[in-house]
């Protein structure tokens, strides 16, 4: 431990405005012989250090952010990031050769991971603001790398009156120092998922029998829904609701912006005709109302427990469920203050909701952040799981497939009682082509959260386009049934159910309602039953919104289907369909 403590004496701290200096004279100096990839990528790597973010700088991030490799970059079978980074290394080892004394700084790239260590004269590499190095163990071998500290202390010295004063002068501006690296903009603001604190009215006698009941069972019901956490009773004075809710920081030092607190006050009453319940989300904070609601059920449609049951069960979709309340303020705030963790969890969420592209990608890339500093937030891995899905990363890319399965297994085993997780694993498994293990994390899904419509709606098109018409098409009705807007998954299953069945214009008029320029499945579908009915120009309205959402993509529309699971006699009826349009499924690209 000595000699360890000695070794970490020797080295010296340089300061930015030196290590950037030197990086600015070394790509100026025509003696560097580097590529403009290699100085792309050294320029890359030290603005990466000063602003923080080392600790995320890995041989995927690299591939994409300086190399321009695609979002289904797999280091493990593409080496250019640490056959790249070994040139640069003899690039920078060659130039310091040749340059010799006249170098006041040198940047050196240690091998097994991508920090750099900046050296004053002669000294021992120490890296500026006295920032660790962690391994790049996916990407190169690990080797023994030295660190300096800034806390490092020299051998022990007699103290004096101005040694004393000295040490006093670096504590406090060592304590000045931390004060404000926690305000750099570029650390990272960590977000979780928002509690909702269920506020029942009081009333006495057989009112309040009926207000008791409701509280609980609403509290039952959104416990049920991933996207919140609930309390059943405002906590006292003080009390930090993340703490109560279990909610854990994770390791790597983030500033915290911890779970947003909304009230839900809840006014329910019944008589022999009917039940109402009145509700109104109100901001902790501000004491601001956001939204405000009443619902009411007919005694006629059943017994009364199951009227309750139902209102509450719509009142906590409305809330907690896919594009419920709580999830749209939670969204809107989001794009205010951006963040990650629950924050990406969002982003997710809305792209995934619309098939949106761009959205899809700016949420991948948010999630893989927030791994970075959540590896064992379920909902962050469920989460990036569902997006390389929905990209069609997973479908086209075996590598991408096992990943996107791993991180759902990893979601199932932290969270097993979490729908979400389940989902996100029914979801992999399928494109991975593992339909019979999917369809049983589906109907898990389904048991874990029977109140939410997305999770039938999900599971019956998976079930429909593999073959299973009958299963899929009832659950697409139980997703009918118990939502006001009909999930899309949904939709697009009773769509092809109709058409199958040989009712076009039905199947048309679905389609049309779903249309989404980036909507491969429903613009096929808008393109075979045209053709089924002779409408050219609805044909060709379709085929031109597939073609601007295949752009780039090789493969035919044929093998894509089949890469998401549909079932061969389904395919031939897509395609009985398109060549009445004139079109075939192997001519599109």
């Amino acid at each position: 431990m000595e000699a360890r403590n000695a070794g970490q004496a020797a080295f010296g701290v340089v300061a930015e405005c030196h290590a950037r200096a030197a990086l600015d004279r070394i790509l100026a100096d025509s003696q560097f012989h580097a590529t403009e990839r290699h100085r792309k990528l050294l320029r890359y790597l030290v603005d990466e250090f000063f602003a923080g973010r080392s600790g995320q700088v890995k041989a995927y991030t690299i591939a994409i952010d300086v190399f321009g490799r695609p979002t289904s970059f797999d280091p493990a079978t593409d080496p250019i990031v640490r056959v790249e980074a070994s040139r640069l290394r003899a690039a920078l080892t060659q130039y310091y050769e040749t340059a010799g004394e006249k170098v006041g700084v040198r940047i050196e790239l240690p091998k097994g991971n991508y920090v750099p260590h900046f050296v004053a004269s002669d000294r021992s590499p120490a890296p500026a603001e006295g920032a660790t190095a962690p391994a790049e163990t996916a990407s190169e071998p690990e080797q023994p790398v030295a660190v300096a500290s800034v806390a490092a202390q020299p051998k022990r010295r007699p103290f004096g009156p101005i040694a004393a004063a000295v040490a006093g002068v670096a504590a406090m501006a060592g304590a000045f120092y931390l004060s404000v690296v926690e305000r750099l903009p570029w650390q990272p603001v960590l977000s979780a998922k928002p509690t909702i604190v269920i506020d029942v009215a009081a009333a006495g006698g057989a009112g309040g029998e009926e207000q008791r009941k409701a509280g609980d069972y609403l509290v039952h019901a959104l416990s049920q829904f991933s996207a919140v956490r609930t309390l059943a009773q405002v906590p006292a004075a003080g009390v930090d609701v993340a703490s109560v809710t279990g909610w854990v920081a994770s390791a790597p030092p983030v500033k915290l912006q911890g779970s947003k607190e909304y009230r839900l006050s809840v006014a329910y009453s019944a008589d022999v005709h009917e039940h109402q319940v009145s509700w109104q989300v109100v901001d902790t904070q501000s004491n601001e109302a956001l939204r405000a609601g009443t619902a009411k059920a007919a005694l006629d449609t059943g017994d009364a427990r199951t009227v309750q049951e139902r209102l509450l069960a719509r009142l906590a979709r409305s809330l907690a469920g896919e594009e419920g309340v709580i999830v749209s303020l939670e969204a809107a705030r989001q794009l205010v203050t951006p963040s990650i963790g629950y924050g990406c969890v969002l982003l997710a969420d809305v792209a995934l909701a619309r098939l949106d592209a761009e959205g899809l990608a700016s949420a991948h890339a948010c999630l893989e952040k927030s791994v970075t500093y959540q590896a064992a937030d379920p909902d962050v891995l469920a989460s990036l799981a569902m997006v390389l899905v929905a990209t069609g990363e997973a479908s086209t890319s075996p590598t991408v497939a096992a990943r996107a399965v791993k991180l759902a297994d990893r979601a199932v085993a932290l969270a097993p009682q979490s729908s979400q997780s389940y989902l996100a694993q029914m979801q992999a498994r399928f494109v991975s082509g593992d339909t019979e293990a999917a369809f049983l994390s589906g109907r898990r899904a389904a048991a874990l959260n029977p109140l939410d419509d997305a999770i039938p709606a999900r599971l019956g098109l998976l079930l429909f386009v593999s073959g299973q018409y009958s299963e899929g098409v009832s659950l697409a009705r139980v997703a009918e049934m118990g939502c006001e807007y009909l999930h899309r998954d949904a939709a697009l299953t009773l769509a092809l159910e109709e058409y199958r069945n040989g009712k076009y214009r039905e199947a048309l008029t679905r389609a049309r309602e779903l249309a989404n320029p980036a909507d491969t499945a429903v613009n096929l579908l808008r393109m075979a039953a045209a053709g089924q009915l002779g409408l050219t120009r609805e044909a060709t309205s379709a085929l031109d919104g597939l073609r601007w959402s295949k752009s780039g993509k090789p493969r035919s529309i044929e093998s894509e289907l089949a890469a998401r699971g549909y079932a061969p006699d389904l395919i031939a009826l897509l395609d009985d369909g398109l060549g009445k349009a004139g079109i075939r499924l192997a001519a599109l690209h």
